[in-house]
């Protein structure tokens, strides 16, 4: 279904935003307290108190949505971001001050936000969403996700399938930053937004996380667009009351289909807006098999140790893991033990710093036969509080 709304005059022009659906319960087993209902709107305080989110972005985007939250009074914030303050955020972000440039974003954001807004609960993980412990989203009752790379959002994707829980996505585009996007995404039932992709699109973001040996690209500059600021205030208080209201709708529904839906504006020469569903894709290989996740049986337990106390025969890593690398410039080979898209990202030869690297062996999946599997699980480069895909028999490269 798709609505759009022409908006020739006024920006006042009355525009119906919400779209109510019928959708699952989200009585997700991960959540074992669910939040009351909410009272006589959808934004009530009380509620909001009860809530537990999670916020992935801590840039232009990501400051306006953890402010509205903090007026609204939400009971507890994570925020993940893996990057540090940067000159150039200082125009584009409400909290960041020029004392804050080389410290982590999302530390220096939730130490404003704790003066700010003291009622509300602010942690911090100073990391990718893929490299955070899929055991940290346990009590996690709604994934906002803040980010700006298609790869991001799929890894989003994957961590809301795997826990259960609702995402809500925003973004900014059009050459001048005039374009605000916000999707809601239900959980097992829903489409997510590796659905929204075209087959080439999603088969190019998966190879860049899974191929099995390639070359690391060059850092991704952000160009610099003076409509930002206003954009992300626009677009960040669109993503946190629809992806409420739509989270409070989910929890009210009686188990039927819960079609996911994006609202776009634009707000160019000729203002518009326009919402649509997208359903679920059978082709989406991130719905292919949700799995039963294990947490390991102690801290420092390997892949043999997670294996023998399940009674399974595969652990199947949600990310590869690149363990040998090879610098193309130096010639260095060394054992990253890292996600591969992270180093991708950031990787550099520890003997000279290049960054034209060879992976040399990613890892996708560890049975007992495997040279790494009585290798520590978290000396692979895993991340604490994971939970792990166990199977009875290797079924093959998921994503």
């Amino acid at each position: 279904m798709d609505t759009t709304s022409r908006l020739p005059g006024s920006l006042a022009t009355k525009t119906r935003f919400s779209g109510r659906q019928a959708g699952p319960s989200l009585s997700a087993p991960t959540s074992p307290e669910a939040p009351p209902p909410a009272g006589e709107t959808h934004l009530d305080r009380a509620a909001l108190s009860q809530l537990n989110l999670v916020v992935v972005g801590a840039g232009a985007l990501g400051n306006e949505v953890v402010k509205t939250l903090g007026l609204l009074g939400a009971g507890s914030v994570l925020i993940v971001d893996p990057d540090i303050v940067e000159k150039s955020n200082l125009s584009r972000s409400a909290f960041f001050r020029a004392r804050d440039c080389g410290r982590p974003k999302a530390l220096a954001l939730i130490e404003a936000l704790a003066q700010a807004f003291p009622e509300t609960r602010w942690q911090s993980r100073q990391c990718e969403i893929a490299d955070l412990g899929l055991g940290e989203l346990a009590h996690c009752h709604l994934l906002m996700s803040c980010v700006d790379s298609d790869i991001a959002r799929v890894e989003i994707a994957w961590a809301g399938l795997a826990m259960n829980l609702p995402v809500v996505d925003a973004g900014l585009g059009a050459p001048n930053h005039w374009h605000g996007r916000i999707s809601f995404f239900a959980g097992h039932r829903s489409a997510c937004f590796c659905c929204k992709l075209s087959p080439r699109r999603r088969q190019q973001i998966l190879f860049m996380a899974h191929a099995t040996a390639q070359s690391c690209w060059g850092a991704h500059q952000a160009q610099l667009l003076a409509s930002t600021p206003t954009m992300a205030a626009i677009t960040g208080s669109l993503q946190v009351e629809l992806g409420l209201r739509s989270f409070f709708e989910l929890r009210q529904s009686s188990g039927k289909e819960f079609l996911s839906w994006t609202f776009e504006a634009s707000f160019g020469p000729d203002p518009e807006t326009r919402r649509f569903s997208t359903p679920r894709s059978p082709h989406c290989p991130l719905h292919v098999s949700i799995p039963e996740l294990r947490p390991l049986p102690h801290a420092q337990a390997s892949a043999r140790e997670l294996l023998d106390s399940t009674g399974l025969a595969t652990v199947e890593l949600d990310w590869p893991i690149c363990v040998y690398a090879g610098c193309l410039d130096c010639g260095t080979v060394w054992q990253p033990r890292r996600r591969v898209a992270w180093l991708r990202r950031y990787g550099a030869c520890p003997q000279c710093r290049g960054r034209h690297i060879l992976e040399k062996e990613n890892l996708n999946c560890l049975d007992r036969d495997s040279s790494w599997a009585d290798t520590p699980l978290i000396d692979l480069g895993l991340p604490d509080r994971h939970l792990y895909t166990v199977r009875p028999s290797q079924a093959g490269e998921r994503k």
